[in-house]
């Protein structure tokens, strides 16, 4: 018996050999939804990469859209092209993600080989990917042939990494030039973009392989040139009368990538449907394991370089802290990001001091490496992103962590990033700023410069969807903002209307839903002339019972997305906050207490997760609400999020009770706009139903 089916029999007997329910769907570990107890927090593999990749497309060729198939999908910044100009390749639309990984009853269809020794540095999670693939048919053991009879460019050895890793963990891999007379012994079949095309007796004989259990995985690659890899993997999957076709396109991705559009990295991935993200032991850097190193060089306060035992040389960001940029770099600084500082002078100064203090500290020094589970490990710079643990007092012992003392001195500020122990550094931040320590002894939040305070008139909402509830269409009562008569909807499903609502207020749950991004700092310069800092602090007042700071939410994947914020894409809301005398800080562990607990704020701002919030979270902000605070949910529209990440979205609002929800669509307005119909603005507000218009102070 195959193992796939030896398995599903297994799970039918642990459930008691009835029909599956949603219930039992939960018990094989599966998470239906993006909150509650069966949600798995940041535990996944935080991206995968696809180098040259192409995507899948529907049965007839067209889009791919069933999200019971589609298991990853591109970043919405991607976009697939047809290079050999054939004209063969179905062309996504913007508002569509673009499939990368689908399945359909055991078979597998990637974009890409993914497992490439000379392409591919296994920094992200693509091993970790396809051996949860492995699993989830095969039950952690097992034998998989590897293809190597249809003219494969990538054979076994090209891939040998892989092959060690995925027999550490439990399986027997063998290369195969005689597919068919070898499927009697396999448990899988790895079939790579075949440049021969499979016989009728194959094809036959996979279909029966499958049938009776067997897992099939089948690996494209994108369009380069005129070849015919992808109709022979089409030949497979038509005989086998897959849910999904491999497309003969090429995925590019000028924003989220590795080293070139070329090379993608993505994370969007269907949780919702399939139990193939878990984080586990990779062949690169694991979570939470310590690398020793030499420090080798010290850039500056934040940067430096490290050698390993084995030759490897990396640059190091360290993580959760920002130093200030030296007198040499001093025009990249963001001043606004330091609270109560505006002299971008004052700044460079202390950068020349923690330059200094961190040479000092980790010049020459053997150190630990660290990487973060709720982190990349690279940024987009190629840096590595990593905790760096040394022995500070000479004793032998390795056991201070730099990027926590370095703020506790006052040299650093923390940074707004998705770090598992950023509400740890805040406190030394925190501390630090307290006591007037170093860079900190200059900061004077309380006489902070005051700035556009003004009364609203028109109010910015770039990359919007509208707002709708869990019935249907909202009461324009509850609709503070409205696009303008020229704005107009691109449905992907949900609420048609006429006046399209931006804003949406749930007063009796102390919950406000907007639709875009106003204060995503990357729009500053170009929407700097409208009022949406004053609404946005205004409508938390009239929401509020409580008194306090400002919390934006960014423990689940929200920085550096296009579709999200941290504190660090809004420092302009920050300095804007500071004038009127409110604090604005991150918080990434809603049950965290202390002086960034959610007990301390009179609101906290979420953004799109890209991971699913904890029940005893969830629990946390109704008790918060409960208590008088205010939770603003902020959007994104169609395209701008994919769809499980919208999912994410809308199940956190269910979760704490309010009925307010992003619809399914994305609102443009080709007259009121900012450079483009994406990026809106409108003075359509309801000032007959609230009274939030006026200047703040």
């Amino acid at each position: 018996m195959q193992r796939r089916n030896f398995l599903k029999l297994l799970t039918a007997t642990a459930v008691g050999g009835g029909a599956t329910t949603s219930t039992d769907v939960q018990l094989m570990g599966t998470a239906l939804a993006a909150a509650g107890s069966d949600c798995g927090g940041v535990d996944t593999i935080p991206k995968v990469e696809f180098y040259s990749s192409a995507s899948q497309v529907a049965p007839d060729y067209e889009a791919l859209t069933d999200e019971s198939v589609v298991a990853v999908w591109a970043e919405p910044s991607a976009e697939n092209v047809d290079d050999d100009g054939n004209g063969d390749a179905y062309i996504y639309d913007d508002d569509t993600s673009i499939p990368l990984v689908s399945v359909d009853d055991g078979v597998y269809g990637f974009g890409a080989i993914m497992l490439e020794d000379s392409q591919i540095d296994f920094d992200y999670g693509n091993e970790e990917l396809v051996l949860n693939a492995w699993d989830a048919e095969m039950g952690g053991s097992g034998t998989v042939l590897w293809d190597e009879g249809h003219g494969q460019y990538y054979d076994l050895s090209s891939c040998s990494k892989f092959e060690s890793y995925a027999e550490d963990n439990g399986y027997t891999v063998n290369a195969t030039t005689s597919l068919s007379s070898d499927l009697s012994d396999a448990d899988g079949v790895v079939i790579t973009s075949p440049g021969d095309a499979f016989s009728s007796s194959e094809l036959s004989d996979l279909a029966d392989f499958v049938s009776d259990g067997g897992a099939l995985y089948l690996h494209d690659q994108s369009d380069y040139d005129d070849n015919d890899e992808t109709q022979n993997l089409n030949d497979v999957a038509e005989y086998l009368d897959l849910a999904y076709r491999f497309n003969d396109d090429d995925v590019n991705d000028g924003s989220s990538n590795v080293d070139g559009d070329y090379d993608i990295l993505t994370h969007e991935f269907n949780v919702s449907e399939f139990d193939l993200f878990a984080d586990r032991a990779g062949i690169g850097f694991d979570a939470g394991v310590r690398y020793e190193a030499t420090v080798t060089d010290v850039t500056d306060g934040d940067t430096v370089d490290v050698e390993f035992p084995d030759g490897s040389e990396a640059e190091i960001r360290t993580l959760g802290f920002d130093t200030a940029e030296t007198k040499r770099n001093s025009k990249y600084e963001e001043v606004e990001g330091w609270e109560g500082i505006e002299d971008d002078k004052y700044l460079a100064d202390w950068g020349e001091e923690a330059s200094d203090y961190a040479k000092g500290e980790l010049d020459g020094e053997t150190v630990e490496v660290e990487i973060d589970p709720a982190e990349d490990v690279w940024d987009p710079f190629g840096r590595l992103l990593a905790y760096i643990h040394y022995d500070q007092d000479g004793d032998g012992t390795i056991d201070t962590l730099y990027n926590k003392d370095i703020v506790e001195k006052g040299y650093a500020r923390v940074y707004g990033s998705n770090l598992s122990k950023h509400d740890e550094l805040w406190q030394a931040e925190r501390d630090a700023r307290d006591a007037g320590l170093r860079v900190w002894q200059d900061s004077d939040p309380e006489n902070t410069s005051e700035v556009r305070d003004d009364a609203v008139e028109e109010v910015f909402v770039p990359h919007a969807s509208s707002v709708r509830t869990d019935s249907g269409a909202i009461s324009a009562s509850r609709v503070p903002v409205f696009a303008e008569e020229t704005a107009y909807q691109e449905l992907e499903g949900g609420v048609d209307y006429s006046d399209i609502p931006l804003v949406g207020v749930d007063s009796a749950n102390r919950t406000a839903l907007v639709g875009g991004l106003p204060i995503d700092e990357g729009y500053h310069d170009d929407a700097s002339d409208y009022q949406h800092e004053v609404f946005l602090t205004n409508l938390i007042d009239s929401l509020s019972e409580k008194s306090g700071q400002i919390l934006i939410e960014g423990g689940h994947g929200q920085f550096g997305e296009g579709y999200a914020l941290s504190n660090e894409d809004a420092v302009n809301y920050q300095r804007y906050l500071e004038g009127q005398g409110i604090a604005f800080e991150q918080i990434n562990d809603l049950t965290t207490s202390g002086d960034n607990a959610l007990s301390t704020a009179r609101a906290v701002i979420v953004t799109a997760p890209r991971s699913c919030y904890t029940a005893e979270e969830v629990d946390a902000l109704t008790d918060y609400i409960d208590n008088g605070g205010s939770v603003v949910l902020m959007g994104a529209g169609w395209g701008k999020l994919a769809p499980d990440t919208r999912r994410n979205f809308n199940d956190l609002a269910a979760a704490i009770g309010t009925d307010l929800r992003l619809n399914e669509d994305r609102v443009l307005d080709d007259d009121n706009n900012v450079d483009t119909a994406e990026l809106l603005y409108t003075s359509n507000l309801n000032t007959a139903d609230f009274s939030v218009w006026g200047a703040y102070s």
